[in-house]
């Protein structure tokens, strides 16, 4: 068959040319050498001869991270320990126990001041470039030194390591020796950078085949075909570096997240000290104001009660000039009196009747004018008092106070009219709002009686549009919410569950026929709304959700799914997956539970800590609920609450009548009290009285005199009657005007020396501004003079109350704002263990004891809320987009890519297996086969994987949208991942998958076996499915699989021991296809089991003990093996 590994002939690729040892285990003091030339050879001998010894200088050569590499594997002790990198330099070769002693003393060829020299040169037999290996150890300080190198030409311990010296002059020497245009010779600091660099320039892929070299050394039959494909065949990358980048990050993020809960904390204990210190201030403030209110007092009383008295005496000056005005009058009416009483007397005297009757009626005629003139008068000033509800017909105190009134009563109305004013027009902006409401209402209604569902309008608009624009139907392109609704014997979780299920029934389901139809028009038009929608591809539960009989506590429980829509499952599967909330009855359940629970008043509680109560009105609404298919209730519910809006719009009609008739009234109202205040001066001008009993009186002596015929005696009854009225006026209205006259004079001379006195206090007082003061006691401007004088100190024992009472009150805010202070700056040891800065936060601010610097908190609750806050908050954000956006999909990809790499490694190695044939009758081949494993741990990794990557534009629609990503996905899982133990179970992407090895028939394809353990088979068919799989892993890591001439591959190997316990059989199949894969192969057997080999092989090495201390190595070509073999024979 034929070979599909592309080389030119059996020699391509780096082939060992020769090793040298010197000073490593039982090889003592000498330089040892074996140089196969790139040929296959033969290393044999005795027991214990040294033969592992060898090879395990090869694998420390090979193999330089003591992790993947295990000496004197053929004894199956490899990972006992018992030989190690010091033991081979010290050359420890046995123990013996000295006599008298328990102890046993390991026995050494060299002590610490030995040093060994290994080296191994290879050479690509196309392009004869040579590649020398090298590693040199000595003790240095009891500590065993080691330095690895490697050179581009061949080198000789004799020739360029002796003289050796622990100081580094043999390599400034080496260097030296092979100094030219490029860096012949390299030295590495350890053997990580000699390996990478190693397996580059011998065209091995990748480090693990270095692991795989080591591996073959000790070949053994696979116990674990799986184990064995995914450890050695596949690359295992650096996932915990990944892990750690990420973990950089989450660290900055939680780090930004802690400044935000330490900030949110502090401001948290913050707003009650500077709520205290706010009252503190307050009252510090009022304490001060009372104090300048005490001294203003003085001044303004003083002042208030002169600008007052002044008023005082002059309405009293006024009053007096008033009185005494009456008082002429009544001396003039006592005068006109006494000469009619003259008079009369003198008509008695002359009986003149005739002469007095003509008096008489002059007199009468007169007064019937004056009369008539004050009652027309006083009928215009009743019948604005009659509107205005003030007394008719007044007595003159009477008048006054309802002239005073009336001009308050003028001041309130304006006021009044204003807010009629602005009443006016709020009430028109409602009007308005509310028939735009009735209206959007009234059209939603017949929108969701046309569409039968529960869809705001909104979303139903930009949906009708999309089924124009594409062509589809509403069972096509339905939401979510159309495709369930609450259970008719759950309805008393309906208001919790629309809560938890509102946000996710408005998203419609787009499939994938429409999905760029849809995503085309709403790129290209403004859809005047919001529209959330996600892509439906064709799916399949793998767990039969909708036939799980969920219990009775679970939301999918109390839910019904429309099971005519091929959505079903989806939305079942999305449903438990997000929204399968546990239903609890009591909140004590609701505490209790640790996952997600909802109570039936709606009180939530999502992942983590995080809860959530919203009762916001709209929210509450059962007209706003959106779940079901059918929207009967709905329907009857928005009737009922457009029935009750046109009630509102109807009763705010009615308002608005109501409030032009009382401004229409306002108007009259003001229209009347302004002719009163300006028409109706002068009471006297209106009293009529007086001047009607006069015109009685006349016009009852004149028909007296006129009836009758005894004039002397009507005179002598006139003249008593005159004399009756003289009285009256003389001793009582006289009198008693002359007593107020006093009385006005009294109230003079006592203004005046008030006045007085207080005009001394304001001399001694300099000029205040009493704004403030007028605004904080306007009731003391309303005072009258001599209710002001008795406020005056009264006021100052109020003032002294309230100062002491404020005091008090200060030292209890004070008191207060201590203890919190002393919590702040000392808080429990839980919150500086939380939050380590706390404590530097906090040093500089004052004790507790410095509360007249409780400003200091203020200020930093300022800068916490106004700057810091922010500024964390700013912080987090940027961090979380780099995160969510970066990080968490950089994480994911890389599992992603070494998912793609295993498949392409699986199938390159599979091109591998079918250029080796497995068997001859048929001729068949190997295939490796993947299947994802089942792992619970690692498909919930992966999901949490999938779930921290961010839907772009669903974290943008909302400002918590990234926050709340990061709390309930990327924090899960990163505290998740903290867990080292788990994290080894589910980040090795090899451990995703199974491996078996299928084996087809190379002429028909056809499947013969499958082999997924060994367990079944015999001993020789393990061994030769082991060296199939070995053989495609070494042409995979080794190189041999690469593309073009293979110049440029590894074609070493060596195997210890590889054919005891074997058949003939299997071991040759091993060596056939090592010529399959061109390999340079140096096997390592006893004697017995030479004849297997010798065929196959150009050179012998020969191991022997000596003395049972040092060991020896001999070299032959195989002829003279043969021939020393013929004549040991003859």
């Amino acid at each position: 068959m034929l070979s599909l590994f592309n080389t030119r002939s059996e020699m391509s690729g780096f082939r060992l040319q020769y090793m040298e040892i010197y000073n490593w285990g039982t090889f003592h003091e000498k330089i040892f050498r074996m140089a196969p030339e790139g040929n296959n050879a033969l290393l044999t001998g005795a027991n214990a001869s040294g033969k592992s010894t060898l090879i395990d200088a090869l694998l420390t050569l090979m193999v330089p991270a003591k992790k993947d590499r295990f000496y004197n594997q053929s004894s199956g002790v490899e990972k006992k320990g018992n030989r190690t990198e010091e033991t081979y330099v010290l050359g420890h070769y046995g123990n013996i126990q000295k006599d008298g002693e328990n102890a046993v003393t390991t026995q050494a060829l060299r002590d610490q001041s030995t040093y060994s020299v290994l080296l191994a040169s290879f050479m690509n037999t196309d392009d004869q470039h040579v590649v020398t290996v090298f590693q040199v150890r000595w003790f240095s300080s009891g500590e065993l030194r080691r330095t690895f190198g490697l050179a581009h030409c061949p080198l000789e311990i004799q020739r360029d390591f002796q003289p050796f010296d622990g100081r580094g002059n043999w390599r400034k020497r080496l260097e030296a020796a092979y100094k030219g245009p490029r860096t012949m010779v390299e030295f590495f600091d350890g053997p990580v950078g000699y390996a990478e660099r190693m397996t580059q320039l011998l065209g091995m892929r990748s480090v693990k085949a270095l692991s795989l070299f080591n591996q073959i050394v000790g070949v053994k039959v696979l116990d674990d075909l799986d184990d064995f494909i995914r450890t050695n065949m596949l690359e295992e990358l650096d996932a915990e570096g990944q892990y750690i980048q990420l973990k950089d990050s989450f660290t900055t993020l939680i780090e930004a997240k802690n400044n935000i809960e330490k900030a949110s904390m502090q401001i948290e204990m913050l707003r009650p000290i500077a709520a205290l210190a706010d009252k503190i201030g307050q009252a510090d403030d009022r304490l001060k104001q009372l104090n300048m209110d005490k001294d203003t007092a003085v001044y303004w009383f003083a002042r208030q009660l002169i600008n007052m008295g002044e008023e005082r005496l002059s309405w009293a000056e006024k009053s007096k000039t008033q009185l005494q005005k009456e008082l002429e009058k009544l001396r003039a009416k006592e005068e006109k009196l006494r000469q009619e009483e003259r008079s009369l007397a003198i008509a008695i005297e002359q009986d003149e009747v005739g002469r007095k009757v003509k008096e008489l009626e002059d007199e009468v005629r007169q007064l019937g004018e004056l009369r008539d003139q004050r009652m027309k008068k006083m009928d215009e000033y009743n019948r604005l008092a009659e509107q205005l509800s003030l007394k008719t017909n007044p007595q003159k105190d009477t008048f006054l106070k309802q002239q005073e009134e009336a001009a308050v009563r003028c001041e309130r109305i304006r006021d009044e009219q204003e807010a009629c004013i602005r009443q006016t027009i709020a009430l028109e902006n409602e009007q308005n709002e509310l028939a735009k409401e009735l209206k959007e209402q009234v059209e939603y209604v017949e929108l969701i009686r046309k569409n039968k569902n529960n869809i705001p309008a909104k979303e139903m608009e930009i949906r009708d549009a999309l089924l124009r624009h594409t062509g589809a139907t509403k069972e096509e392109l339905p939401f979510i919410g159309e495709l369930i609704r609450v259970r008719d014997d759950e309805k008393e979780w309906e208001v919790a569950i629309e809560k938890i299920l509102h946000h996710f029934a408005l998203h419609l389901m787009v499939p994938e026929m429409y999905y760029h139809q849809v995503t085309e028009y709403l790129n290209e038009n403004n859809v005047g709304g919001r529209i959330l929608f996600f892509r439906y591809v064709p799916y399949c539960g793998l767990n039969n959700a909708l036939l799980y009989d969920w219990p009775e506590d679970t939301l999918i429980s109390k839910i019904e799914i429309k099971d005519t829509t091929e959505y079903e499952e989806w939305v079942c599967d999305t449903i438990l997956e997000k929204f399968n909330y546990t239903c609890v009855p009591s909140l004590e359940d609701f505490e209790r539970c640790k996952e997600k629970a909802v109570t039936r008043e709606g009180l939530i509680k999502t992942s983590g800590d995080r809860h959530e109560k919203d009762d916001r009105p709209h929210v509450l609404k059962r007209e706003n609920y959106v779940l079901g298919w059918e929207n009967q209730e709905k329907l009857r519910l928005l009737q009922q609450e457009i029935r009750q809006m046109q009630e509102q719009e109807n009763e705010k009609r009615g308002q608005q009548v109501e409030l032009e008739k009382k401004r229409r009234a306002l108007e009259q109202q003001q229209d009347a009290l302004r002719k009163l205040t300006e028409l109706f001066t002068d009471y006297e001008l209106m009293d009529w009285a007086d001047y009607a009993q006069q015109y009685q009186n006349k016009m009852d002596g004149l028909e007296a005199l006129r009836r009758e015929s005894d004039h002397v005696k009507t005179l002598h009854e006139q003249l008593e009657k005159v004399r009756e009225e003289l009285k009256q006026v003389s001793q009582m209205a006289i009198e008693a005007k002359t007593k107020e006259i006093f009385g006005q004079e009294n109230l003079i001379e006592q203004t005046q020396t008030e006045l007085s006195e207080n005009q001394k206090v304001i001399a001694s007082i300099k000029s205040l501004l009493f704004t403030d003061f007028e605004k904080e006691y306007a009731y003391l401007c309303e005072l009258t003079y001599d209710q002001l004088k008795q406020e005056r100190g009264e006021f100052q024992k109020k003032n002294e109350r309230a100062r002491g009472r404020l005091a008090a009150e200060k030292r209890g805010y004070e008191d207060e704002a201590k203890i919190l202070i002393a919590a702040f700056k000392h808080p429990d040891e839980e919150i500086t263990e939380r939050f380590k800065d706390w404590r530097s936060d906090v040093d500089a601010l004052p004790d507790a004891n410095h509360i007249e610097l409780i400003e200091a908190y203020t200020a930093m609750l300022a800068r916490l809320e106004k700057e810091n806050l922010p500024k964390y908050e700013k912080q987090f954000d940027g961090y979380i987009q780099k995160t969510l956006i970066d990080k968490v999909g950089e994480f994911r990809m890389f599992f992603v890519s070494w998912v793609d790499s295993i498949k392409e490694n699986i199938a390159m190695l599979n091109e591998s297996l079918k250029g080796i044939e497995y068997r001859k009758a048929p001729s068949t081949y190997i295939q490796l086969v993947t299947n994802v494993r089942i792992n619970e741990e690692v498909r919930a990794f992966r999901k949490m994987m999938e779930e921290a990557i961010p839907d772009v534009k669903r974290i943008n629609a909302s400002p918590e949208g990234r926050r709340d990503h990061f709390y309930d996905h990327i924090e899960p899982l990163m505290r998740r991942l903290e867990d080292e133990d788990w994290r080894d179970k589910v980040m090795d992407a090899r451990g995703w998958f199974t491996y078996k090895a299928e084996e087809f028939n190379q002429s028909t394809g056809r499947k013969e076996t499958t082999y997924e353990n060994m367990g079944h088979l015999s001993g020789g068919e393990k061994a030769q499915l082991t060296y199939t799989i070995l053989g495609s892993a070494i042409a995979y890591q080794f190189g041999l699989t690469k593309s073009g001439a293979q110049a440029n591959s590894f074609r070493f190997i060596a195997i210890d021991e590889a054919f005891k316990a074997q058949d003939e059989t299997k071991a040759r199949y091993l060596i056939n296809l090592c010529k399959q894969l061109h390999l340079q192969l140096l096997v390592v057997t006893p004697n017995d089991n030479i004849h297997i080999v010798e065929n196959d092989i150009s050179y012998v090495y020969f191991t022997e003990r000596k003395e049972e201390k040092t060991s020896w190595l001999y070299s032959m070509p195989i002829e003279q093996w043969e021939q020393k073999k013929n004549n040991t024979l003859l």
